[in-house]
């Protein structure tokens, strides 16, 4: 009866703010333990576990389960997702949370929970959500501020998750030619653009000389996903440069033309 009553009650309440409740909950006071409770079938007999969490975390297992039952498929795939993304806060030091949940506080808070939740519905592919956790530590230590934090991810977001695996080992200062699928999906998602031009003995369609640089987001992911440092400066080594002359050089170009 009472777990009826908690899916009446939940039904009725607003989802967003559930979510958002169970969110703070997990970045202030869940631990690794709450991810064996979570993993597990006992939530409401397994009363020595939930002492161990502590009543505001076991009570937002509680919810996350019971929302898990009354969902339709789409929503039950999102919480799954969203469940993940929980399990993996707990990834991140608990004093290093509760920190930067002093330093953000309530009201910039719920902004953030509205981004996260928004982000986390939009993926397709659940590999990511580790790697925006890693974003998130980013910004914890202030490697990133708040707008490339969500720039990093909405890019993460936007782009495969074979090609943000593919920086890893191709990360590079110096311009590339694009060669692979992983290239061009990268230049798709804004993380290669163009850098100029390469002489190119006979060149052809195969390589039209256009090389690319990779932009200093793609740099920042690259270092924050797998601890690959690479200048944030591009080399433009071997790119050609063309600089408009001044109407000086022109016109004593011209004169010794006509001379």
């Amino acid at each position: 009866m009472e777990e009826h009553n908690e899916l009446d009650v939940l039904s009725e309440t607003n989802y967003i703010d559930v979510l958002k409740d169970i969110l703070e909950t997990f970045m202030n006071e869940a631990t690794d333990i709450a991810v064996q409770v979570m993993n597990s079938d006992i939530v409401q007999d397994g009363t020595e576990i939930l002492s161990q969490v502590g009543e505001a975390v076991s009570g937002a297992i509680k919810s996350l389960k019971v929302a898990q039952k009354i969902a339709s498929i789409p929503t039950a795939l999102y919480m799954k997702k969203f469940g993940r993304y929980c399990k993996g806060l707990t990834t991140i030091p608990l004093e290093k949370r509760q920190k930067y949940m002093k330093l953000l506080g309530k009201e910039k808070f719920n902004k953030e929970s509205v981004f996260v939740l928004n982000v986390i519905n939009r993926i397709e592919e659940n590999e990511k959500i580790p790697l925006f956790l890693k974003i998130l530590n980013a910004k914890m230590d202030g490697f990133i501020d708040d707008n490339e934090y969500h720039r990093l991810m909405i890019l993460t977001d936007r782009t495969l998750y074979s090609d943000l695996l593919y920086l890893k080992d191709n990360i590079t200062e110096d311009p590339v030619k694009l060669n692979s699928d992983s290239d061009y999906g990268l230049a798709s998602s804004g993380l290669l653009v163009a850098a100029g031009n390469e002489w190119v003995e006979g060149m052809d369609d195969a390589d039209n000389g256009v090389r690319f640089n990779y932009t200093l987001a793609a740099k920042k992911m690259a270092y924050i996903f797998f601890g690959v440092e690479c200048a944030m400066k591009p080399s433009n080594k071997g790119i050609t440069i063309l600089v408009a002359a001044s109407n000086e050089e022109v016109e004593e170009q011209l004169n010794e033309l006509f001379k």
